[in-house]
C-alpha cells in the first residue's frame, strides 16, 4: 500500500498557527498602547540656541506676529534660568501655564480694550493653543510669548491699570491735623507694606493683592483718600492714612471717613458718603485743546491737493493681512504711504533696515492711523485699515472741501461753553474757553432714524426722568410687548396715562385706548427706565435729546449708531456735573445721591450753554491731526467714503 495514497495521509492541526499569530498580535497591540501612552522627552537644553538668537544675537529675527513687550525683562529671565522652558512639561503646558491663561483671560473679559488681548498674547495662544505643540521652535515662541504676558500681567497687576476706575487728581498733598491746625507731612506708606510674596505663582488663581495689603493700595489708578481718625498712640496726633477708595463691590465703611484737600482752603472736614451702585466715579477735567479751526482745514485741503498732484500716491494693492512680525514687498509700500500722510517718520524705525519688515515703529505709525480715522487701534493692516489707506487724496480734499462748508456754517466763536457732538465720530466733547474738559463716547440714530445736525441749548437736566412713548415706538414696538406680558412690563415702570395725567394698569381697554391715539404710556423713572438716570433736554423740533442709557456695552463698539435718533452718553452723571458746577455746590455724591431711586427732579440752566450736534467726517483737531470718518449716512454722496 503506498505511503503516497491520499485516504492514510495524517490531516496537521491548524492550533498551532492560530496560537502563534495571536500572541503577535498580542504582543504587538500591547507595544502600540505602551508607545501611545509615553510622552515624548523634550531635551533640556534643545530650544536653548532659539531663545539665544531671538533674545540676544538678532531680536529681528523674531519669527511671531506679536512683538515681545518686555525684552530686557524675559531676556533677563532666560538668562538666569539658562534659557530652559519655563512653561512647558515636556512637550505639554504645564499647570501653571494653564493658571496664567485662565487668570489673563480673567482680565482681558473686564477689558473691552482690544489693546488689552494684544498685550497678553490671547489671539496669538487662541489660534496656536488647538493642539499640542510638536515642534522645538513653535514650543519656544509660545514659552516666551507666555513669558513676556505673565511679565505684562505683573506690571498691570502691581499698578492697578488693568481696569481703572478714576485718575488722580493733581495737586493735592496729605496734610496732618494736631492742635495748631494743619500741616504738610510726608507720609512713607512704602514701609507700611508687607515684604512681597518670593513666589510668582501669587499672580495666578484669582490672587487678591489688596487683601494682601491689608485693603491699602499705593497706585495711580486710585485717587488718594484721607482718614482722619487714625491716632498714633505715641503722640496723640492724627495722621491723614492712604486708603483704597471704595467702589459699588465694596462693603467696608468707615465711622467718620473724611477728605481734606489742601489746595482747596478747607478749614473743616465733610463726611465722604458711601458710593451708589450706579456712580461714575470723580469727574477730572481734562483740559485738552479743542481745535477744529477752519484755517487748519483750509491748510490740510492744499496739502492734499498738492500731494494728489504730484502722483507720489500709490495704493496698497491686494494682499494678505500685516502686522508687527511680517515680511511681505506690501511693508515697504505701506510705509511709504504713512510717511506720505505723516503718520511714519524715520526715527519710528528703531534703527532697522529691512524695509520689507512689519517693525515697531511702523506698528506706532498704523495705530496712529487708525486713531485719526476711528479704526480699532491694534496696529494690524486688515481689510478696514487697507480700505481707508486707500482712499485717495483726490476723495481726501473732496471731503474736506463739504466739511470746510459744514465748519463755515457754525459761529467762528462757538462760546465759552458749549457741547459737540460729532454723528460720525461717536463722541462728545463739553469745551469750556476752547479747551475741552470733557470727552466721552456715544450712540447715535441708526440711518434709518439718523440723528438731525441741529444747534440749540441745554434748557435743564433731569435726574430719574421719565419717559413718554413716542407714537411710532409705542404701536410698532411697545404695545405687541405690552400685550404679551402686561406684568413684565408693567413691573418694568410703563403705565398708561390718561387725559387728566392719571397712571393706569396695563389692561387690554387700556392698551386698547393707547393704540387708538386716546391715552399715552410713560415709563417711570427708576433703574429700568429706558433713558437711563439722567436726561439733558435740548429744545429741538426733531423731540431727541442727550441721555443716559442702560445698554453699556455699546459704547465699547467702534461703530455706535444703535439709538432711535436721540444721543445716548457714556457719562452723563459727569456731563452733569460739569454743567451744573456754576450753580452751586454740585459734586459726584449730590448726583449720586439724585440718580437713585425713583423720584424724578428737574434741575433748570442758569447759564446757557449751546449744544452743536454737527456732521464732520473731516476735522482738524487740538493737536492739529488731520482726522477723517466714514460717512455712516450717506450725505457727502461719495461712495469711496462710505465703508
Amino acid at each position: 500500500m503506498s505511503y503516497f495514497n491520499p485516504e492514510h495521509r495524517r490531516r496537521k492541526s491548524i492550533l498551532p498557527l492560530l496560537t502563534l499569530g495571536s500572541l503577535c498580535v498580542f504582543i504587538l497591540y500591547y507595544a502600540f498602547a505602551a508607545n501611545q501612552r509615553t510622552r515624548p522627552i523634550l531635551p533640556e537644553n534643545a530650544v536653548r540656541p532659539h531663545l539665544v538668537h531671538w533674545l540676544e544675537e538678532n531680536p529681528d529675527a523674531w519669527p511671531a506676529q506679536d512683538p515681545i513687550f518686555n525684552p530686557a525683562a524675559v531676556r533677563r529671565i532666560y538668562q538666569r534660568t539658562d534659557y530652559r522652558l519655563l512653561w512647558f512639561d515636556n512637550y505639554s503646558l504645564s499647570d501653571s501655564a494653564n493658571d496664567l491663561l485662565k487668570q489673563l483671560t480673567a482680565a482681558s473679559s473686564g477689558n473691552p480694550s482690544s489693546m488689552v488681548d494684544y498685550r497678553y498674547h490671547l489671539g496669538y495662544f487662541d489660534r496656536t493653543l488647538q493642539d499640542t505643540p510638536q515642534h522645538l521652535q513653535m514650543a519656544a515662541v509660545l514659552d516666551v510669548l507666555l513669558t513676556d504676558a505673565f511679565v505684562s500681567y505683573a506690571q498691570d497687576t502691581q499698578l492697578d491699570r488693568i481696569k481703572p476706575r478714576s485718575r488722580p487728581r493733581r495737586g493735592i498733598t496729605p496734610v496732618q491735623r494736631d492742635n495748631q491746625g494743619f500741616r504738610l507731612v510726608a507720609l512713607n506708606t512704602r514701609q507700611q507694606q508687607p515684604p512681597a510674596e518670593p513666589s510668582g505663582r501669587k499672580h495666578f488663581r484669582g490672587y487678591d493683592r489688596a487683601a494682601n495689603l491689608g485693603g491699602q493700595v499705593r497706585s495711580r489708578s486710585y485717587a488718594r483718600e484721607y482718614n482722619a481718625d487714625t491716632t498714633s498712640q505715641d503722640s496723640g496726633r492724627r495722621y491723614f492714612t492712604t486708603t483704597r477708595r471704595q467702589y459699588r463691590d465694596s462693603n467696608s465703611t468707615s465711622n467718620s471717613d473724611s477728605r481734606v484737600y489742601y489746595n482747596q482752603g478747607r478749614s473743616n472736614t465733610a463726611a465722604v458718603p458711601i458710593r451708589s451702585a450706579n456712580s461714575e466715579g470723580p469727574y477730572y477735567e481734562e483740559n485738552r485743546p479743542y481745535g477744529n479751526n477752519v484755517r487748519a482745514l483750509r491748510n490740510e485741503l492744499q496739502r492734499l491737493r498738492e500731494m494728489s498732484a504730484s502722483g507720489r500716491w500709490r495704493p496698497i494693492p491686494p494682499g494678505p493681512a500685516m502686522t508687527l512680525g511680517a515680511r511681505h514687498p506690501h511693508v515697504s509700500h505701506l510705509r511709504n504711504l504713512l510717511a506720505l500722510y505723516g503718520d511714519y517718520e524715520s526715527y519710528y524705525s528703531y534703527g532697522g533696515t529691512d524695509r520689507n519688515r512689519f517693525d515697531r515703529g511702523l506698528h506706532q505709525a498704523v495705530v496712529r492711523f487708525q486713531r485719526r480715522h476711528g479704526l480699532r487701534p491694534d496696529g494690524i493692516v486688515g481689510r478696514s485699515t487697507r480700505k481707508r489707506l486707500n482712499l485717495s487724496p483726490a476723495a481726501r480734499a473732496r471731503i474736506v472741501e463739504m466739511n470746510i462748508q459744514r465748519r463755515e456754517a457754525l459761529p467762528e466763536q462757538m462760546g465759552s461753553r458749549f457741547i459737540q457732538v460729532n454723528i460720525p465720530a461717536y463722541r462728545l466733547k463739553y469745551v469750556e474757553n476752547n479747551q475741552v474738559k470733557l470727552a466721552m463716547n456715544v450712540v447715535v440714530g441708526k440711518k434709518k432714524h439718523a440723528t438731525p445736525e441741529i444747534t440749540t441749548r441745554v434748557s435743564k437736566v433731569v435726574f430719574n426722568p421719565t419717559w413718554t412713548v413716542p407714537r411710532s415706538i409705542l404701536v410698532n414696538e411697545i404695545l405687541p410687548k405690552a400685550r404679551k406680558n402686561p406684568s413684565g412690563m408693567e413691573k418694568m415702570g410703563y403705565r398708561v396715562i390718561s387725559g387728566s395725567g392719571e397712571q393706569l394698569p396695563l389692561t387690554p381697554q387700556n392698551l386698547s385706548a393707547a393704540g387708538a391715539g386716546s391715552y399715552l404710556m410713560r415709563q417711570l423713572g427708576g433703574e429700568e427706565n429706558i433713558l437711563g438716570r439722567v436726561k439733558f433736554e435740548i429744545p429741538n423740533i426733531h423731540d431727541i435729546y442727550l441721555h443716559d442709557t442702560r445698554a453699556r456695552k455699546l459704547f465699547s463698539l467702534t461703530t455706535r449708531g444703535y439709538s432711535h435718533g436721540c444721543i445716548r452718553l457714556e457719562k452723563p452723571r459727569h456731563l452733569a456735573e460739569a454743567l451744573l458746577r456754576p450753580q452751586g455746590n454740585w459734586n459726584q455724591w449730590r448726583i449720586d445721591q439724585l440718580t437713585s431711586g425713583d423720584k424724578t427732579t428737574e434741575v433748570d440752566m442758569s447759564q446757557v450753554v449751546k449744544v452743536y450736534i454737527t456732521y464732520w467726517t473731516a476735522w482738524v483737531d487740538g493737536r492739529g491731526n488731520l482726522n477723517f470718518r466714514p460717512d455712516i449716512y450717506g450725505k457727502d454722496g461719495l461712495v469711496d467714503n462710505q465703508f
